[in-house]
């Protein structure tokens, strides 16, 4: 059976031309969304980029100081019962050269950070090491004992500094050689 509209044809389709205003709005406001949504993921990216080059270089700098103290002696060679011997003038940067044992570097703060030929790092002038050296108990090593350069064993720790907000802080033992 056939259906026939009043004037004998068939009756036709509509044909439609193009979006209507509703569809183009759901279309933008999805599209929309979505570049939102793509932002956002860009700039949390960018974020843990950032702080990941930042965490990267204080553990660098924290290295740098683990690698001076390790060419270093233990204790003063002229003077082995005395808890630094700091010799030179001026900031620490300039007498680090001078320091022959790790107590000397107590209490030092580098800014401009040290590489580890212990010359200054130019290009970080808004970075710092902080560094502080305790004597422990060999057999108590999380507990810090009164400053004595004749005690076996030092804890040294670095903490690093980004415009004076601590980014990294590194701590490591050194043991005096055996002198039996």
């Amino acid at each position: 059976m056939c259906y026939r509209s009043y004037n004998g044809r068939a009756p036709q389709t509509r044909r439609r031309r193009g979006f209507t205003l509703i569809e183009a709005a759901m279309t933008t406001a999805i599209i929309g969304f979505g570049v939102v949504g793509m932002v956002q993921l860009l700039a949390a990216g960018t974020i843990s980029n950032s702080e990941g080059t930042e965490l990267t270089t204080a553990i660098n700098l924290a290295n740098n100081i683990r690698e001076i103290s390790l060419g270093m002696n233990y204790q003063d060679p002229e003077q082995p019962t005395v808890w630094n011997t700091k010799e030179g003038t001026g900031t620490p940067n300039n007498r680090v050269a001078l320091y022959d044992n790790v107590f000397d570097l107590d209490g030092d703060t580098y800014n401009p950070p040290l590489d580890v030929r212990r010359l200054p790092i130019g290009n970080y002038t808004n970075w710092a090491q902080q560094v502080v050296v305790e004597t422990v108990d060999p057999d108590q090593i999380a507990s810090a004992r009164p400053k004595n350069a004749t005690w076996p064993t030092a804890r040294i720790t670095v903490t690093v500094t980004r415009n004076g907000t601590p980014v990294h802080s590194a701590s490591w033992l050194v043991v005096a050689p055996n002198t039996n």
